[in-house]
């Protein structure tokens, strides 16, 4: 049953059963979770890029049960957006009721240890989680409103599907819908304080005309906030980077309408990013997209050190507007300092490896990962795309043969210094898995 645009935000398939309860920089990266024992989890992935919904999702599915050796206790899955919405809530419907889902539409293609797959073509991913000492919940909720209270409840829902009602997890797995993503890390921090890591990402499409996206197990949602609740019987790593370095170029919000910010340092707000960058914007001024233009020049605000480094969220300039306002993808207030950033093709590259280790180098001595969900900026994916393969790579020099699946996504949520979640533009996130093999002093 095909979704189209006039759809409602929520919709449920007929199957839907009851759940059961129970493939370098120095980013702040933190670890979550564990005693030190020894436990076992096993984590695979499986790809398809069959065009038809249904076989993808059988395909993908059956290999993915032959690398576990069993049905997944909780199932992430990323779907470019030419898949049949529909379609992947009847087919998640029909898995066991134990078997939680979390998915979310990504930019024009998934990434596995496996490679990049899609783009032109329709691409489906899953990593599946084997971990029977572990718990593992997942719940939806329609934004409505107000954002922020679905947030609450979904986090206060994901919770108790993983049979720890009022137990924070060792990390909350976010996919958020575009446009009110602060709104939701303000809920979930209502739900459980601030100190519970969120990383996930913005659902994205092939353009932002597509159809963005989150499922949950039999549901699929055009504006949901989705979370899963991990709570793992090994330990969590994590790290959350933008990669860019800052340049002399600062000024201070004077005038802002939100994700649009019509002045500068009292003046245009445009025009100043044009000076800042040596004119680059010269033929945008008056009105026009200038997304691809400044993957490349984002604005960075000030937030918080790792050590003797500071960090910066990054904001990507995505328009001018005709009063020569320039518009983001994250929330900005008067008063905030902005500082203009500056990347590199090879850096885009190449962060990946060092976001990885910097996640790896985080936990403990003795940990082994044995699984990690990656979220990659659609935008950053956009610039390099001819050359996305060595992502991947990146990854592999990193973690070796451990499985993962990556997004690319339209914003990105983690957070730099503990107790402060934040959602950014052109970031990477790395959540690990894995076990420690020893008590590590």
């Amino acid at each position: 049953m095909p979704m189209s645009n006039n759809d409602v935000d929520s919709v449920t398939s007929a199957l839907a059963g009851e759940k059961a309860a129970g493939e370098k920089e120095a980013p702040w990266a933190g670890r979550a979770g564990a005693d030190g024992a020894v436990r076992r989890m096993k984590m695979a992935t499986a790809s398809s890029t069959a065009s038809s919904t249904e076989v993808a999702f059988a395909e993908a599915m059956s290999a993915l049960r032959a690398s576990l050796g069993s049905e997944p206790d909780h199932l992430f899955l990323s779907y470019t957006d030419g898949h049949d919405l529909g379609e992947l809530a009847r087919v998640t419907a029909a898995l066991p009721p134990s078997v939680r889902v979390h998915g979310s539409s990504t930019c024009l293609s998934v990434m596995t240890a496996a490679g990049v797959h899609g783009a032109p073509g329709a691409a489906l991913a899953l990593f599946g989680v084997a971990d029977a000492q572990g718990a593992y919940g997942a719940a939806a909720e329609p934004i409505g409103e107000s954002p922020r209270a679905a947030a609450t409840r979904a986090a206060r829902r994901a919770m108790e599907d993983a049979g720890r009602a009022g137990k924070p997890p060792a990390l909350f797995w976010l996919t958020a819908p575009l446009g009110v993503e602060e709104q939701i890390l303000c809920g979930i921090e209502d739900a459980v304080g601030a100190n519970v890591p969120v990383f996930g990402g913005t659902s994205a499409a092939n353009s932002l005309d597509g159809v963005r996206s989150q499922l949950g197990r039999g549901q699929a949602h055009r504006d949901a906030v989705l979370l899963s609740a991990l709570y793992p019987s090994g330990e969590i790593a994590h790290a959350f980077s933008s990669g860019y370095a800052p340049t002399e170029h600062r000024g201070w919000v004077t005038r802002s309408e939100g994700r649009r910010v019509p002045e500068i340092d009292g003046q245009p707000a445009a025009e100043v990013y044009n000076r800042w960058t040596g004119g680059m914007f010269a033929a945008q001024l008056g009105g026009g997209s200038i997304a691809a233009e400044s993957s490349f020049s984002p604005l960075g605000r000030p937030s918080g050190w790792a050590g003797k480094v500071p960090q910066f969220l990054l904001i990507h300039p995505n328009a001018v507007d005709k009063d020569n306002a320039l518009t983001f993808g994250v929330h900005i207030s008067e008063g905030d300092e902005l500082v203009l950033m500056k990347g590199s093709r090879e850096g885009l590259l190449a962060r990946i490896q060092s976001v990885a280790g910097a996640a790896l180098e985080s936990a403990r001595p003795s940990f082994q990962p044995q699984g990690a969900l990656v979220i990659f900026c659609a935008g950053c994916m956009l610039a390099v795309r001819d050359d996305i393969g060595r992502v991947v790579q990146g990854m592999t020099a990193a973690l070796g043969t451990t499985p993962f699946l990556g997004t690319f996504t339209f914003g990105e949520q983690g957070c730099f210094v503990r107790g402060k979640n934040q959602h950014a533009n052109l970031s990477i996130a790395v959540v690990l898995f894995g076990e420690s093999t020893q008590n590590d002093q």
